[in-house]
């Protein structure tokens, strides 16, 4: 068995003293090899690893192996390399002796904290791969250790400037930057006040920005466990109503919306279908406002422009996949909260989304068999799908709601949405969403009964959609006679 003794004067024996003559043990193959050795049996003692984690005078004496190793010159590539993996040996025995508990996090802290600090963003150490072993030792120091967690992570975000934490975010790794990913995920879940910290930091945007910049091409990779470990952080960013300030910190005025907004919506679009999401009452309303005056009415202008060809293909791209998020997520909201639906219709929406619709009715026209080839792509400026999307949100807003009823019907909605229950190949289930939302509009209101009823019956497959929608049809001298069927 290893005394505690033994592995202080054994630490000792490996910190440089002589910055002329350099380190003996990496002077020395046969030297270095024994050492190697010698942290190798140490770690194996298991039943003195706790004695060995606890005690400061060890954390003391790693600490000045790995300051003295960091500030040696090599003058030797075989020094250089003998350096850095005896660095990497005494990290990963840090590492393991953090698994002691809070005692020996309290004593990495006080002694480590700085070095690890150093290492990260010393240019030699960010060469040779040791950001990711530093990373990995602060994520155990804070293990299960709230208090330990809130000091490293407040030190964390103001330690570097924005050239050095570039270098070091730079410097890593897919399988590196999961140490950080981890670090970042811990120190965030389960504090909102962590949360604002990172959006509120000097350090905090770059770190989002630089991991939404990679989240695309993890996100291909379903394997890829960084992808699950970014999707965790800003899902603790959302849990804590922190979007609508992700989302502005990955504005870029050159583009509306930029790349990372769309990466950030199909993550929101993700969270809020995912199952058992807990959003709070709060929270829902401030989202569905800022969904919809921040991201909706501003896409709109665009989105008009986009469909008479006055933006290119590829903003024409991002545009479309952005707003159908856009428009899921507001779905998402007000399906999950009757609070939110109420909300919606208080910052009078239901407006606003007629008015798009019909201007994309008027614009993009129906799409079938007939008019050209089914296996042709359908191309973005068309945006398929979204008058789709526009008819399901009104479709909710106005069951059970007469406010929304006589809404639609005062802003000339009734006609627009009865053309569009026909089959679209540009919108799958259009008709569908169009029959439950005539529905809703006729539920127990005379007015809006007697306006379509008035109506031109122009196509038949409008009456049969009225009847899929509870009402039986006739047609006398060209009009419609509606009357609700009996539920027998």
């Amino acid at each position: 068995m290893v005394t505690l003794q033994e592995v202080v004067s054994f630490l000792h024996s490996l910190t440089p003293t002589d910055q002329d003559n350099g380190a003996v043990v990496l002077k020395h193959q046969s030297a270095f090899d024994g050492s190697i050795s010698r942290i190798a049996d140490i770690l194996q003692d298991t039943d003195s690893r706790t004695t060995f984690g606890q005690s400061e005078d060890v954390w003391r004496s790693i600490s000045s192996v790995l300051s003295g190793l960091r500030t040696l010159t090599a003058r030797s590539a075989e020094e250089l390399s003998r350096r850095d993996r005896l660095m990497r040996a005494v990290l990963t025995f840090s590492m393991n002796l953090l698994t002691a508990g809070p005692l020996a996090q309290q004593s990495a802290s006080r002694y480590m904290k700085n070095e690890l600090f150093c290492i990260l963003a010393d240019d030699e150490c960010i060469k040779n791969s040791l950001c990711a072993l530093c990373l990995k030792t602060m994520v155990n120091m804070c293990a299960s250790n709230d208090n330990i967690t809130q000091e490293l992570w407040t030190e964390f975000l103001s330690k570097y400037d924005e050239p050095t934490l570039n270098k070091v975010l730079s410097g890593l790794d897919d399988d590196s930057y999961m140490a950080l990913l981890v670090f970042i995920a811990g120190s965030i879940r389960s504090s909102a006040d962590r949360s604002a910290k990172l959006l509120n930091s000097s350090g905090g945007p770059i770190l989002l920005i630089n991991t939404l910049d990679k989240v695309g091409a993890w996100m291909k990779n379903e394997d890829h466990n960084n992808f699950e470990l970014a999707y965790s952080i800003f899902e603790s960013l959302i849990r804590h109503g922190y979007f609508p300030h992700v989302y502005k910190t990955a504005s870029d005025p050159a583009d509306i919306p930029s790349e990372r907004q769309v990466t950030l919506m199909r993550i929101l679009d993700a969270y809020l279908t995912a199952k058992n999401v807990v959003v709070t009452c709060e929270n829902q309303l401030g989202l569905s406002e800022f969904l919809y005056n921040d991201l909706f009415c501003e896409c709109k202008p665009l989105i008009v422009q986009v469909m008479t060809k006055k933006i290119d293909n590829i903003e024409a791209k991002r545009l479309e996949v952005f707003i159908l998020d856009v428009m899921e997520c507001i779905t998402s909201l007000i399906s999950l909260s009757a609070n939110s639906k109420s909300f919606m219709v208080e910052l009078n929406a239901v407006p606003q989304f007629l008015d798009l619709l019909r201007r994309t009715d008027d614009l993009i026209p129906r799409r079938t068999l007939k008019s050209g080839n089914p296996d042709d792509q359908i191309p973005s400026y068309e945006f398929p799908s979204l008058k789709q999307k526009l008819i399901g949100i009104l479709g909710i807003l106005v069951q059970g709601d007469r406010k929304v009823q006589d809404q639609i019907r005062e802003f000339g909605g009734l006609p627009v949405i009865l053309s569009h229950c026909n089959i679209d190949d540009s919108n799958p289930f259009i008709r569908e969403y169009a029959v439950l939302c005539i529905k809703g509009l006729l539920d127990n209101n005379e007015e809006n009964q007697t306006f379509v009823a008035s109506l031109e019956a122009r196509e038949p497959v409008t009456t049969d959609a009225l009847e899929e929608a509870g009402y039986e049809t006739r047609i006398i001298n060209g009009k419609v006679s509606l009357k609700r069927k009996v539920v027998k």
